[in-house]
């Protein structure tokens, strides 16, 4: 199947974009387009055409995902088909006419492949291209995992793989780690066993713990009641101790307080408002006198100053004067330079008049100067001079050489001579160069034959003696891969179980082993005596008497017999009274045994019944190799021995496809050499009789070489003749135009002399330099008129200007320079305004300092009356009529409130340690104890405290050691607990089981299959892809080859030399070329098989250089001879390449 066209109707960024894929020989097709040009896009168009939409499309960003649709014709084996793909649940298929089509249509084209195969194995980017080369130098040492992934397109095959043998040994493995989950449970498994059988309960031990734990908790009562005590007496102590020196301290104060009487209380700052009041008052005083003395000596040099007013008036005139003054002073100086330099201006202009004979008067000049644009247009024309006339001599050189190359040209077509070529010559031997290497190929093919036969030779004899004929082989019918591996995985599961029951029995074995000789060791211990004991005692005694009684034995020989049996009945039943503790003990242990027993009996049966299965299965095994015709096996060596049978029968047919090729290749090499001898002989050459394909075909090329030579430099010639003619006439075309433009120099120069007033005949250079001579009378001139007005006048208005306003306020302030020079003028009038302020300044100073000091005055008095009125409420309140007698008041009161305070603060910490206790309880508690005995009693106290809680602690340790011993035995639910693990763990081996089953026989199937893959395809395969390989890497490696003396084995690459190269030691590039060699050889193999489908390739060569991206192009060119190949791809430079490999008439698609 082939695309013919694909329209992308409605799909991602494209609306109604037609693609075209016409039919070739190669029929490779190329995509072209930027990133972001919708390469990709087109790549998923594919995929959704043949096998739908996926139900999330992302492509519906332009369009509704209801309106996506793609149509496309398709060429297959039974014509042509044009259908519509929309976006829906149902009837996606349409017809050209939007009619619905059946969903099954394509599957008669397609085959079995699904989406997921097409795009593994007709798809390949270049990140999947890369995957692929890590993941086989992942998967190196395995040949066969290596040819699996590359042929399959899977990624990360031995990922799987692996994992599965991680999980597999994760749980089973026969070496026991408690890492493993089947030993984990397995221990888990003993200690609950061991757990169980440890949960006993015993009267008698049950009544010593219950009573040894209510002892021990009375004791501990006890004990904690004393303890109790002796620390209620310590803090009483204790309290007495610290309260004692507080409460002496608090009467002494009380004490003092009453001998003071009666007391004004006046507020707590009252010592400090008085003593401040008098120092402020005496400071104040001082300060008064001082300001008064300071004030009279202002008032005097105030009334001294004078200063003149008028002057002051008119500052701000006379500060502008002196500031022109400053800024005018220098133009004196600056108009006389300015008047000099117009003088040297006008020198030089007269100069350059003179040389062009103008006249030298200011008039004259301007009269004669031509204007700005008349001068502007004559340079222009003298800048324009020298490119007129290097066009036109640069023109006609140009004309004489073309003339003589095309008279060269004409001479060399006239004397060349080419051959012709035949289309029967062409047609030869471009049959004879698909043949490549003829003797190499007929080598190769001989070479497969013999191999095929070795591989048959070798597949038969691993098949045995027992089959010899290949049609015997071929029809034997063998059960499939599921029914083997149900099989195999059925034994597994009986050895399992098999295994198991051996293990629990040998389990149980040692279990009754230990049981009866702990029965044994307990019989030798205790000697207890049990009720058979006691029962035989009776017996023995019993029958004495009978036979005493019966007369059979007479009572001097049977009477003392009979008192030894009566008197050791009777010492065995005392005992049994006296040790009935040790019997029931006995008793229980062989209770325990014979559950054990009973248990072992199960187990052995439980194993003789699966030895039994097994047997069965065993032989209905055998039963049914003998129905099928199979030798006899165990069932897991079928899939090997199915493998080795496929390989023979692949063998065979490989022999059989080699011979075949092998005699085809000869009957065409005999068959091309035939028609190629005979067209090189028509041509007229001299053929040999026994000359080779290889010999006839160089002389064949060096025929062709020499012909399409000469033409190629006949065409050569003809296109140069043809382009040098061509050029001749442009250049005549030049010439003429240089001609005409030299002539319009010549009418504009006459023209723009005669403005200029030159003669008309003046030369360039005499016209250059009389231009500027004219420039610079012209910039001259221009200067000194700018000068005369910008500078020279413009100083002479300011000073006049200056003059008139000195002139103006000498008048007005009565100067006496009137009339005299204005910058003496300004300079007398700043120094009386200089003088005039700085008296008023000081006026102004002096007063501010006056004013200051008649402000401390006032503040000084509002002083002494302010500390005169603070002091007034303390002598009322106190009664007092003079200051002294107020400073004895406030010192009564002051020690009068210390003593509440104090006395306050002692009651509260009385309080705050009394530990609750009132100041009544506390006073009579110290009062009771003699406190001279204080220190000694508590050291007693002390003592005591410690031995109680030690022997508090002695009596919890116990009491904890004997309430566990008792929980130990009191009917907790470490039974139930124990047997609850136990059946956790067996269930935790159960899974673990049934899981390795599973694990382990997937691991075996995925190897399986890996193997029987290399197996089979492996030289085939490897042929193609080392011929692929080579050409890839431009030769430098030869083929592939396999090491089979390494286990796993190797694939590796054998250069032209010799040597060899593992995956691991190729760079990443060649990595990606071997992988890329594998993916066609495998694509190849596939389509001999096959229906065969496009190939898709998107970006393969991203990381190649020129060189071996026209080898992977030439790759792909072998491919499409044999299904379509669309290259997509965004760099336009393979486009040359491409077109080098597949011609210039290659189908290029441009986005």
């Amino acid at each position: 199947m082939r695309f013919n066209r694909l329209d992308l109707v409605r799909y991602g960024k494209f609306t109604d974009r037609r693609i075209e894929f016409p039919d070739a020989r190669c029929d490779f097709h190329m995509v072209v387009g930027p990133n972001e040009a919708g390469k990709s896009t087109l790549r998923q168009a594919f995929f959704d055409l043949l096998f739908g939409f996926h139900a999330r499309t992302p492509l519906d960003f332009l369009h509704a995902k209801s309106e996506l649709r793609i149509a496309a014709a398709i060429k297959h084996d039974a014509g042509t088909l044009e259908f519509q793909r929309v976006k829906g649940n149902k009837n996606t298929l349409r017809a050209a006419d939007d009619t619905p089509l059946p969903d099954t249509l394509l599957e008669n084209i397609l085959g079995t492949t699904s989406s997921e195969f097409f795009d593994k194995m007709f798809g390949l980017d270049h990140p999947r291209l890369v995957q692929g080369g890590n993941d086989m130098l992942k998967a190196q040492d395995d040949v066969g995992q290596v040819l699996f992934q590359a042929a399959a397109g899977v990624a990360g095959l031995g990922k799987v793989y692996e994992a599965l043998q991680a999980e597999a040994s994760s749980l089973w493995a026969p070496k026991k780690s408690r890492d493993r989950l089947w030993y984990s449970a397995q221990a888990q498994l003993d200690e609950a066993n061991a757990a169980l059988k440890a949960a006993t309960v015993r009267t008698r031990e049950w009544s010593e713990a219950n009573e040894r734990v209510q002892d021990l908790q009375d004791a501990a009562h006890a004990e904690r009641e004393r303890h109790q005590t002796l620390l209620i007496r310590r803090t009483q102590l204790e309290r007495v101790r610290r309260l004692a020196p507080s409460l002496t301290s608090l009467i002494e104060y009380e004490r003092a307080l009453n001998e003071l009487g009666a007391v004004i209380e006046l507020p707590a700052d009252a010592g400090a408002i008085l003593a401040s009041a008098e120092l402020e008052l005496a400071k104040t005083e001082q300060r008064l006198a001082t300001h008064g003395v300071e004030a009279a000596r202002l008032d005097n040099v105030l009334a001294g100053i004078s200063f003149d007013r008028a002057i002051l008036d008119a500052r701000s005139e006379i500060e502008n004067l002196e500031v022109l003054r400053h800024r005018y002073g220098a133009h004196a100086q600056n108009i006389q330079r300015y008047e000099g330099e117009v003088e040297a201006l006008w020198k030089d202009a007269v100069d350059a008049a003179t040389q062009l004979g103008w006249p030298s008067d200011l008039v004259g000049l301007q009269e004669r100067l031509p204007s700005a644009p008349c001068r502007r247009h004559v340079e222009q024309l003298l800048h324009e001079h020298s490119s007129v006339v290097q066009a036109l001599e640069s023109s006609q050189r140009a004309v004489q050489a073309r003339q003589a190359e095309i008279d060269t040209l004409s001479a060399r077509l006239a004397n060349l001579s080419v051959l012709d070529i035949t289309p029967a010559l062409r047609a030869a031997l471009h049959d004879a160069m698909t043949l490549g290497e003829p003797e190499a190929a007929i080598r190769k093919a001989d070479e497969n034959v013999s191999a095929a036969q070795e591989e048959l030779d070798r597949a038969m004899q691993a098949m045995g003696s027992g089959f010899t004929d290949l049609s015997h082989l071929a029809a034997v019918q063998a059960p499939s891969s599921q029914t083997v591996a149900g099989l195999v995985s059925q034994r597994l599961e009986l050895l399992s179980d098999l295994k198991t029951a051996n293990a629990r029995y040998v389990e149980i074995e040692n279990i009754v082993q230990e049981r009866e000789l702990a029965i044994r060791q307990y019989r030798q211990m205790h000697h207890p005596i049990t009720k058979e004991d006691v029962w035989l005692a009776r017996q023995q005694r019993n029958d004495s008497w009978q036979a005493l009684r019966n007369g059979d034995v007479a009572l001097a020989v049977g009477g003392p017999p009979f008192q030894q049996h009566m008197q050791y009945a009777d010492e065995v039943a005392d005992a049994r009274l006296d040790n009935v503790q040790e019997a029931a003990e006995l008793q229980s242990r062989q209770h325990q045994l014979e559950s054990e027993l009973l248990k072992r009996e199960h187990a052995e049966k439980q194993c003789q019944a699966l030895n039994a299965k097994l047997r069965r299965f065993d032989e209905n095994w055998s039963g049914t190799c003998r129905d099928l015709g199979l030798p006899e096996m165990p069932v897991n060596q079928l899939a090997d021995w199915l493998t080795q049978k496929d390989s023979a029968l692949d063998a065979a047919y490989r022999l059989t496809a080699a011979s075949q090729e092998l005699e085809t290749v000869l009957a065409r090499q005999s068959e091309i050499r035939t028609s190629l001898r005979g067209a090189l002989m028509a041509t007229g050459l001299s053929v040999g009789e026994a000359s080779s394909i290889s010999v006839l075909r160089i002389q064949a090329n060096d025929y062709v070489g020499a012909s399409e030579t000469g033409k190629a430099r006949r065409d050569a010639l003809t296109d140069q003749l043809a382009e040098a003619r061509s050029m001749l006439l442009n250049l005549q075309q030049t010439t003429n135009a240089a001609l005409s433009n030299m002539e319009q120099w010549q009418q504009d120069w006459s023209t723009a002399l005669r403005k200029a007033g030159l003669p008309d005949d003046s030369q360039v250079a005499s016209a250059e330099s009389a231009l500027s001579l004219m420039e610079l009378i012209s910039v001259k001139l221009q200067q000194i008129r700018q000068r005369r007005v910008e500078h020279i006048d413009v100083m002479r208005n300011e000073l006049s200007v200056f003059a008139d306003s000195a002139e103006r306020l000498a008048s007005l302030l009565a100067a006496t320079e009137r009339g005299g020079d204005p910058v003496q003028i300004s300079r007398n009038l700043n120094a009386r305004l200089t003088a005039a302020r700085q008296a008023q300044e000081y006026a102004a100073s002096v007063g501010q300092e006056l004013d200051h000091i008649r402000q401390q005055i006032r503040e000084a008095q509002d002083a002494i009356l302010l500390a005169g009125a603070s002091v007034r409420p303390l002598l009322e309140q106190s009664g007092s009529p003079d200051k002294e007698s107020l400073r004895k008041a406030i010192s009564r009161s002051d020690r009068y409130r210390s003593l509440v305070e104090i006395i306050s603060a002692t009651v509260a910490r009385l309080l705050e340690l009394g530990d609750g206790y009132t100041r009544e309880q506390i006073q009579a508690e110290i009062e009771a104890t003699d406190l001279t005995q204080l220190a000694a009693e508590m050291e007693t106290l002390n003592a005591d405290i410690t031995l109680a809680a030690s022997e508090q602690t002695r009596l919890a340790v116990e009491l904890a050691a004997a309430v566990r011993d008792f929980d130990a035995i009191s009917g907790t639910d470490v039974a139930a607990r124990a047997e609850a693990k136990r059946q956790e763990a067996l269930a935790q081996m159960a899974n673990a089981a049934e899981r390795y089953i599973k694990v382990y026989t997937a691991a075996r199937l995925l190897r399986w299959s890996i193997d029987r893959y290399r197996e089979q395809k492996q030289g085939p395969m490897l042929s193609r892809a080392g011929e692929i390989f080579s050409q890839l890497t431009e030769g430098s490696f030869e083929r592939l080859a396999v090491d089979f003396d390494r286990e796993p084995m190797v694939l590796e690459g054998v250069r032209s030399n010799g040597s060899r190269v593992a995956i691991a030691g190729l760079s990443d590039g060649t990595r990606d070329q071997l992988y890329l060699a594998l993916r066609l050889a495998a694509l190849d193999l596939h389509l001999q098989k096959a229906k065969p489908l496009p190939f898709i390739a998107d970006d393969l060569f991203i990381n190649y250089d020129d060189a071996r991206a026209r080898a992977g192009l030439q790759a792909l060119a072998t491919l499409s001879q044999h299904t379509q190949v669309i290259f997509l791809s965004h760099h336009d430079h393979l486009v040359d390449t491409a077109k080098s490999v597949f011609g210039k008439d290659m189908n290029i698609v441009l986005l």
